[in-house]
């Protein structure tokens, strides 16, 4: 899972619908961006970053800086979903970073209790997916974190915070 940086920018209401257009296309000329949804901007680095900081302010726009995380195409999201993230216009899947956890199954944690303490968790599971390097990967609230933990516990098995 990749993490990005969305600029909100926030758009006078005072200008024409034509305005993020233009935006765009000054854009065009100093960095290319990751993705874009309504008023979002996505890039995938600093740099990318500063430079569409530099375009907007020209413009007289303020953006408010968010992480993100681009999830897997393949990710299975729950109806809790929307109210973490967000998917682009071009179809791409996104979580805001502060509001979230990523955890896996502790290796070595008997596949019988990991399978009644992922139901157990589901409904409270945002988006869950495989990856090659952390197998079985779930999301969660991140207020939730201490829930998750107990819920693992009391089918004797672990999980395991990833960053």
């Amino acid at each position: 899972m990749e993490s990005k940086i969305g600029l909100l920018i926030d758009l006078p209401e005072s200008k024409l619908p034509g305005f993020y257009a233009q935006i765009t296309k000054a854009l065009a000329g100093s960095v290319a961006l990751f993705d874009h949804d309504n008023e979002m901007l996505i890039v995938s680095n600093k740099e990318q970053q500063t430079a569409v900081l530099a375009v907007i302010k020209e413009l007289g726009i303020e953006a408010d800086l968010m992480d993100l995380r681009l999830l897997p195409p393949d990710a299975e999201l729950t109806d809790l979903f929307s109210d973490y993230g967000f998917t682009s216009h071009a179809g791409n899947d996104y979580l805001y970073d502060k509001l979230v956890i990523f955890f896996r199954f502790a290796p070595g944690s008997p596949q019988a209790e990991v399978d009644q303490a992922a139901l157990q968790m589901e409904e409270h599971l945002l988006v869950q997916y495989q990856d090659e390097e952390n197998g079985e990967v779930f999301i969660a609230d991140r207020q939730l974190g201490e829930l998750m933990h107990g819920i693992a516990k009391a089918y004797r098995c672990r999980i395991e915070m990833l960053s």
